[in-house]
Parts: C-alpha cells; structure tokens; sequence
C-alpha cells in the first residue's frame, strides 16, 4: 500500500494511506504530495490516484475603467513613438540607398581614373623610354 506525505505551506504531515489522504485532500484541497517514487513535491490536482476536482477561481472582478484609461493612453504613446521609430528607419534606409548609389557612383569614377592613370602612366612609359634612347644615341654621336 502506497504511503503519501503532504505538505501544507511547509508543514509536513503523513504517512497516510489512499483514504486518508482523500479525506484530508477534501478538508484542504491545495496541498501538495510526496511519495518516495517522485522526485519532487507536487500539488494534489496532478495527481490521479486522489480524488480531488479542482474548483475553478472566482471570476475575476471588473476591470476599473481608470485602469483602462491608463493603458489605453499608454498604448496611444507607445503607438506614437512605433510612428517616429517607422519614420526614423524609414529616412535612414532611404539615405543609405542614397549613399550606396553615391558609393556605386564613386566606384565606377575610380575604376574609370584607374583606367585613365594606367593609360598615362604608360604613355610617361613610353615617352621616357624613348627619351632614353634619344639620350644615349646622342651620346654615341658625340663621342
């Protein structure tokens, strides 16, 4: 025969057997149970073999309209700052669009001055290479 501890807010009481502890469940229905297979302790209404029906809580009372009022400004706040959050990211998407076009654009124009540097640079190549050989014919000329 199963024998169950309980605990009520701290309070340890048992070993009872199944009726007991079905007759003690029905005077205090929030307890909680230990037997030395759980691990833990846990609370009457998980477990099957007692016979307890859970009562639903009272319903709730009614929401006092000062209480909705503050939410309901809060949520208009938080819907305007969500508007200039848009806004925000908005601009800054569209600048960085902008910016990536610039950087495109910028990088297109150095491609093409590269392009336009090497073309002088071998141009400078060229014009001293014959220089040089302008020079060292002149040279053998007058010796």
């Amino acid at each position: 025969m199963k024998k169950w501890f309980f605990s009520d807010n701290g309070e340890v009481t048992g070993p009872f057997g199944l009726t007991e502890s079905n007759d003690l469940i029905s005077k205090k229905p929030n307890l909680y149970a230990w037997h030395p297979s759980y691990t833990h302790w846990v609370p009457v209404s998980c477990i099957d073999e007692f016979n307890t029906t859970v009562t639903p809580p009272p319903a709730p009372i009614e929401i006092p309209s000062g209480l909705i009022d503050e939410l309901v400004e809060e949520e208009k706040e938080l819907i305007t700052t969500l508007d200039r959050i848009d806004k925000t990211i908005k601009i800054t998407s569209d600048s960085l669009y902008e910016i990536d076009t610039d950087l495109d654009n910028y990088s297109k124009t150095a491609h093409n001055l590269t392009e336009q540097v090497k073309v002088v640079v071998k141009q400078i190549e060229e014009q001293y290479a014959s220089l040089q050989k302008n020079l060292a014919d002149a040279m053998k000329t007058d010796y």
